[in-house]
């Protein structure tokens, strides 16, 4: 075992270093599938509500959505939003698990364009 010294300035500098870096880290989130889009029924099933429940969200200006031929579609990130600001009571649970449904679109996509060629 070999022991290294290092000035205490040093130490006090590079230890600063490390927590700015880890606090950074702490910081971010994954933000990769917010621009993913989920029709009604998919947001209903995995929030564990009603389509009535959802239009009064929408009504009310509690969820940003888009109209599209008569469907409307909702992002994971506005989801994510109005989960934090506790305009539904949920769990970290719920969100985790709309984001592996959303990641799991994301390959059956892919998998979809690769089959096509």
């Amino acid at each position: 075992m070999k022991i290294i010294t290092i000035e205490e300035e040093a130490w006090k500098q590079l230890t600063s270093r490390i927590n700015a870096i880890a606090n950074y880290l702490d910081s971010l989130e994954d933000t990769s599938h917010d621009d993913l889009w989920l029709n009604n029924h998919e947001v209903c099933q995995y929030l564990h509500i009603s389509e009535k429940t959802l239009w009064r969200m929408r009504s009310k200006g509690e969820i940003t959505f888009s109209k599209i031929y008569g469907q409307y579609f909702y992002t994971i990130g506005a989801i994510k939003d109005l989960l934090k600001a506790n305009a539904i009571q949920s769990s970290d649970e719920y969100v985790k698990e709309l984001m592996a449904k959303g990641k799991s679109y994301i390959e059956k996509g892919r998998k979809l364009k690769s089959g096509k060629r």
